[in-house]
């Protein structure tokens, strides 16, 4: 099973994202974690010069891992269709479910305590500013998914009805 899990900056994708992976025994890929060990490493000579390569990363270890038989879930903004489309791909190579769900909170003021408040959890990682998140334009995913408001309930709760529903 290959479980995507996105959303703007801020809105509990890692926490949430963490307790499913932990739960289910899958393989939890972060794609910040990818793009801060590109620019650790020198591969990509500043932040804005990443792109999609941390993207192209997770899709290779989410394929090694679907290729033993670990089940995954990657967690980033996917912000554009052109960052889902090899994640759906690559679902249908393995011949596994692909379980899409877009994270948003719809409590601005939590919102935006959460992105100012937030240290960087990964060494060299910087984390947006509220302008930053506030300026980043979505396009609307096409993808069959489940909306998640990390503002009201259990969020993790919410996402395990929608894997069994």
């Amino acid at each position: 099973m290959l479980i995507v899990v996105g959303g703007l900056p801020g809105v509990g994708k890692t926490t949430v994202a963490r307790g499913v992976a932990g739960a289910l025994g899958a393989a939890h890929l972060r794609v910040d974690a990818f793009e801060v060990a590109l620019l650790r490493q020198g591969l990509v000579p500043a932040a804005a010069e990443v792109g999609a390569h941390g993207y192209d990363l997770a899709l290779a270890a989410a394929d090694t891992c679907l290729t033993a038989g670990t089940d995954v879930l990657v967690d980033a903004v996917f912000d554009v269709a052109a960052a889902r489309r090899p994640f759906r791909d690559l679902a249908a190579r393995h011949e596994v479910p692909v379980h899409w769900v877009r994270l948003i909170c719809t409590d601005r003021a939590e919102h935006r305590h959460r992105v100012e408040g937030r240290p960087a959890d990964l060494p060299g990682h910087v984390v947006p500013t509220w302008e930053q998140v506030r300026a980043r334009r979505v396009d609307q995913w096409h993808e069959r998914h489940t909306v998640v408001d990390t503002a009201t309930g259990d969020p993790a709760a919410a996402v395990f009805a929608a894997l069994r529903g």
